[in-house]
């Protein structure tokens, strides 16, 4: 049945009526259908309902207001940190534009600076200036000489100025020398300038045969201060007690020197350049000028004349293209180093040194111990590596670290007789297997450690490195009792050592650790090192090798010295007595270990030299190519290769094939074709060595 029905006469309805008829008729069917009981409670009902809708409806409609205001006030928010952003942004903006500001007003300052110092010292040591300090000091000493020209014949034969050479003072008492800071010369392409000279306190210097760590912290700095401590009487005395032998031993020295064969080829002609940017001239009277010369450059007096009142030398001297010749004012000359390097070097000598090349060229070498060549079966496994690998020569220690001999000399029975209790061979024996190793065509050269002696030591304790207080022998960082090197016994005991290698076969002589021990300021001040009058260090390097030099001249073979890596930058003696210059001019060939794993963090500029082998060995040789064109007789240099893994560097890497192929590349780049490699434990990559 449908929900509304009308009867046939709903027309006669009003429409008011009608509807009020049809409300009522549907709330009663809805009553009916609904089983509602009343129309009022149809009317609750739906009240009920409208109200319950129109709550939700009013909760809604707050809920929305609510949601409004939250979307408003996050606008606001927005707007708020937009604006701080927009602000922060302009901020950096203008502290990035202050901070570039500043770098750019640090950059321009510095150039000032450095412009201004440039200009300062050219002008210090300009020709004019060093002209017209020149002329003062002329005028304030009047003379009526008149100077003459006396040219010299180039090939005269020159003499030797023995008296010169190793002269000492016997009835000077020896004296303790004091450490304190002091500066080192470093070469550039322009000009030396003036560095500190630093040493780790824990021994940062370390040689190139003890993969040891090397410290990197606790640096202290060190001078040579040549003036005598002030020490009580007693101890005076017993210095001089201590050292009357070593000044007896030298006399015995210098005698021998006399009647040794002529090494040293000439007298005083050489001269170094005392002022910046010298001009060099054709000839005095052109005023042509051919070339300059930087501050310190070592050159040939050649002859003397006056040209317009004005002294003019000719010289020769070294360039990278060879020697070239010309003509410089007299005044930029001094025929001594003090003007340069100061009173520490003023006794080293620069006289030509005749020089001994190496029966092949292009050594290509690797270090064996006692050990690793103590029988014929191991010798033969090192010569088969050698044949598939291309290498040509062995470096072969006949007077180790401890001071023992690989065979036994007639040396180690007269001064330390224990070092031949551990000898592997006969002599005669040695000497047949040198020649057989020769016959297969192998360089042979002997390693003699020097003054890191711990059997002479303790053979000779009144000789060796002790404590002034204790009397206990220096120990050093490797833990055994030091030699001095001031030691005149010591030196004709090496020496020996090196003839009778030399007797056996051995074609090149290498000494290593010709050295003093490094040692901190503090230290130096307690030991006494046994010094010979005021000999420095460098000193009695340069005559220890001068005296070998003329020993081992009638063996006509070559003398090598091992040196620090460093020492080819540091123009000094790097406190251990290897100055580049002194050592170079006297030996034959000079071997700088340059392992990039000695080199601290930053040296030539490189974050952790270890990991650049290239970069490291090429600036270190570079150096040292640089130095030798300051000296009249320089020696070859055939660099140490670094052949084992630096572990305890920081940023290392692995020395492989690859690395060790950059090495050998920096130093062919170098133009020098030859080469040692390092590994304390012998062992080699086998690879192909070009």
């Amino acid at each position: 049945m449908p929900l509304f029905h009308f009867s046939a006469d709903d027309s006669l309805y009003t429409p008011k009526e009608k509807s009020q008829y049809l409300f009522e008729k549907i709330l009663t069917e809805i009553t009916i259908s609904l089983q509602i009981p009343s129309i009022n409670a149809i009317i609750d009902y739906c009240k009920s309902k409208m109200l319950s809708t129109l709550i939700i409806r009013m909760g809604m409609r707050r809920k929305n207001m609510g949601r409004d205001r939250q979307t408003k006030r996050t606008e606001k928010e927005y707007k708020k940190l937009n604006k701080i952003y927009r602000l922060s942004q302009s901020g950096k903006l203008m502290l990035e534009r202050i901070r570039k500001t500043k770098f750019k007003i640090g950059l321009v300052a510095l150039a000032v600076f450095f412009v201004t110092f440039v200009i300062f010292f050219s002008l210090i040591f300009s020709e004019s200036n060093v002209l017209n300090t020149k002329q003062v000091s002329d005028s304030n000493h009047p003379t009526n000489v008149t100077v003459t020209t006396t040219p010299t014949t180039q090939d005269t034969l020159l003499t030797t100025d023995k008296t010169q050479i190793l002269e000492q003072d016997p009835t000077q008492t020896a004296l303790d020398t004091e450490f304190s800071s002091s500066t080192k010369l470093e070469l550039s392409n322009d000009s030396v300038t003036l560095i500190p000279l630093q040493l780790s306190t824990d021994a940062t210097l370390l040689p190139k045969h003890e993969n040891v760590q090397p410290a990197t912290n606790n640096e202290a700095t060190i001078k040579i201060d040549k003036s005598t401590p002030t020490n009580l009487s007693d101890e005076r005395a017993e210095s001089k007690k201590d050292n009357t032998k070593s000044f007896e031993q030298t006399k015995v020295l210098e005698n021998e020197l006399e009647s040794a064969p002529e090494t040293l080829v000439s007298t005083r002609k050489y001269h170094y350049v005392i002022a910046f940017n010298v001009s060099v001239f054709d000839t005095p009277e052109s005023g042509k000028v051919v070339d300059t010369l930087k501050y310190a450059t070592y050159v040939e007096k050649l002859d003397e004349t006056t040209y317009n009142s004005v002294n003019f030398a000719k010289v020769r001297y070294n360039t990278p293209k060879g020697l070239a010749e010309g003509w410089i004012r007299s005044t930029f000359l001094s025929d001594s180093l003090k003007p340069i390097t100061g009173e520490d070097y003023d006794e080293l000598s620069f006289e030509p040194v005749k020089k001994v090349k190496a029966r092949i060229e292009n050594v290509r070498a690797i270090y064996l111990t006692r050990w690793s060549f103590n029988n014929v079966q191991k010798i033969q496994q090192w010569v088969n590596f050698a044949k598939s690998t291309n290498l040509n020569a062995f470096v072969v220690d006949v007077k180790d670290d401890d001071g023992f001999m690989l065979f036994e000399t007639e040396a180690a029975a007269k001064f330390v007789p224990e070092a031949n209790s551990r000898a592997f061979f006969k002599k005669d024996e040695m000497k047949q297997i040198v020649k057989e190793l020769k016959d297969q065509g192998f360089y042979m050269i002997a390693r003699i450690v020097c003054f890191k002696d711990p059997s002479y030591a303790r053979a000779h304790k009144d000789r060796s490195i002790v404590y002034k207080d204790t009397g206990e022998p220096y120990m050093g960082i490797y833990k055994v009792p030091w030699a001095s090197a001031y030691d005149r016994q010591l030196w004709e005991y090496n020496v020996k050592v090196a003839m009778e290698a030399a007797e056996v076969g051995f074609e090149e002589i290498q000494y290593d650790y010709v050295r003093f021990p490094e040692l901190t300021k503090e230290t130096q001040r307690r030991v006494n090192l046994r010094q010979v009058g005021n000999e420095s260090f460098a000193e009695a390097i340069q005559k220890f090798l001068i005296y070998s030099k003329k020993k081992l001249e009638p063996y006509n073979i070559p003398l090598a010295a091992d040196v620090f890596g460093l020492v080819s930058t540091a123009v000094d003696d790097v406190g251990i007595g290897q100055y580049w210059e002194a050592v170079s001019n006297v030996v034959d060939y000079i071997c700088p270990m340059v392992y990039p794993s000695h080199y601290a963090n930053g040296s030539f500029g490189l974050s952790v030299p270890d990991a650049y082998p290239y970069e490291t060995v090429y600036n270190a040789i570079r150096d040292g190519l640089r130095r030798n064109l300051h000296i009249p007789t320089p020696a070859r240099i055939r660099p140490w290769l670094q052949s084992f893994t630096a572990t305890w560097v920081k940023g290392h890497i692995v020395y492989d094939e690859e690395a060790i192929r950059k090495q050998i590349k920096a130093v062919k780049d170098l133009g020098i074709k030859e080469y040692m490699l390092w590994n304390a434990a012998n062992n080699y990559k086998k690879m192909w060595y070009e």
